[in-house]
């Protein structure tokens, strides 16, 4: 189920208020859709159909826990969603990110001109999990 909203539903079930998914692809939608309705936790969980940009602008209120980023790789939407983030105001200074990639270095090199910084890292496979922190 991994990549078709499993993170987001992954914390529901373990007690987070609420989970927001965004996609833009429209088959990714309807496989986290069918996800959504299998867990039951419609109530918990706020889908949307629209680039990562739109829903940090238009979608979110309130400053975000924990935000897990999972772009596509070879992309620098990892960076362009902090930025924005930040410059939106949703991160918190306990708030934790958290991105996926399978090009680390690449992506630490993009990011390392924003405010926060890198408390762990972890490997899975080919997957790369950056966790990190706004700066105090």
């Amino acid at each position: 189920m991994h990549g078709s909203g499993a993170i987001g539903l992954e914390a529901v079930s373990r007690g987070a208020k609420k989970a927001i998914l965004c996609d833009n692809n429209k088959q990714a939608i309807q496989i986290i859709k069918k996800n959504i309705e299998k867990t039951q936790f419609q109530d918990k969980i706020e889908l949307y159909q629209m680039n990562f940009d739109e829903l940090i602008k238009n979608k979110i209120n309130d400053q975000l826990d924990i935000i897990y980023l999972d772009p596509p790789y070879r992309t620098d939407y990892a960076y362009k969603a902090i930025e924005l983030l930040l410059k939106e105001e949703k991160i918190k200074t306990d708030s934790i990110i958290i991105i996926e990639t399978d090009q680390k270095e690449k992506v630490k090199k993009e990011i390392e001109s924003l405010e926060i910084e890198i408390i762990d890292e972890r490997k899975y496979g080919r997957a790369n999990l950056i966790f990190l922190k706004k700066k105090v």
